[in-house]
Parts: C-alpha cells; structure tokens; sequence
C-alpha cells in the first residue's frame, strides 16, 4: 500500500504553478488605480472643508472688527485667513488660494454697517495626482469655489 499523492494529482498540482503571478498581474492596476483614486477624491473632500473653513473665518472675523479695527478691510481679511490662521499651509499652494471679500459691508459706510451682508469667497484649485492623467475625459485640475455671507454686527 502506498500513501501519498499519486501522479494525476502531482501533475494537476504542477499546471497551476503561474496561475497566481498572473491573476495578481491582472488585478494590480485596478487595484492601484481604486487605491490612487480614493486617496485623491479624500484630498479633494479635504480642500473643500478646510476652504469652508477658511472661508467661515474669514467672514466671522470681517463681520466682528471690519470698522473697529484700523485697517480691517479686504487685504486684512485676507492676511488674517491665509496667514495668521495658516490656511494657505493646508490649502493647494499651485495656485496659490485667494480670498475676496465682497458684498454690501465691503460698500457701505463704517457707521452704518450693522445688517449688511458681508460675502467671503475662497478659491483654489485641486489638481488630480492619478485620476487627471489616467482616465481621459478626466481634466487634470478642478476650481473650486466656496462662498460665506455672515451678517455684520
């Protein structure tokens, strides 16, 4: 009596040795690709909220000190979003984020601006690290744009 595995089953053994390198090689890319793929739609969902962020900052400090502060117009409400909150380190830096505040606060006169609206725009671009240049059709950046309107007090 013999034991162990007899010819047939040897030789069935033996025809599958590169079945595994090769289903491996088939699903690699695709497996990369959905990988890559989420981790740039994360970074693009990152860019948004730290733009609505940005944004809210931007028109919370305009609406509380623009007219009481020396100064605390358009280029400060810039400065204080990109700089001294350090957006701009956690925003896209090509190209760089721009923040515009606009609307009927930036307009009125400092005596008279409790009510009126104050609109802080954020906008930046996302340029797609894998999906830009592997799927055609696919543009390889995307700008967006986030706008707050706070009511001045």
């Amino acid at each position: 009596m013999q034991f162990g595995f007899n010819s047939d089953a040897k030789r069935g053994l033996r025809a599958e040795n590169g079945a595994i390198a090769v289903e491996f090689a088939l699903i690699l890319p695709i497996v990369m690709l959905l990988v890559f793929g989420i981790l740039d739609f994360g970074h693009y969902w990152y860019i948004g909220h730290m733009m609505s962020d940005a944004s809210r900052e931007g028109a919370r400090y305009g609406t509380r000190f623009t007219g009481k502060l020396p100064g605390a117009l358009s280029p400060s409400i810039s400065n204080h979003v990109l700089v001294t909150n350090g957006y701009a380190g956690r925003l896209p830096s090509e190209p760089s984020p721009t923040v515009t505040p606009t609307g009927p606060a930036m307009t009125a006169n400092v005596s008279n601006l409790a009510g009126k609206d104050l609109v802080v725009t954020v906008t930046a671009t996302k340029t797609w690290w894998v999906l830009g240049s592997l799927i055609p059709g696919f543009d390889s950046s995307k700008l967006l744009t986030v706008a707050t309107t706070m009511t001045c007090e």
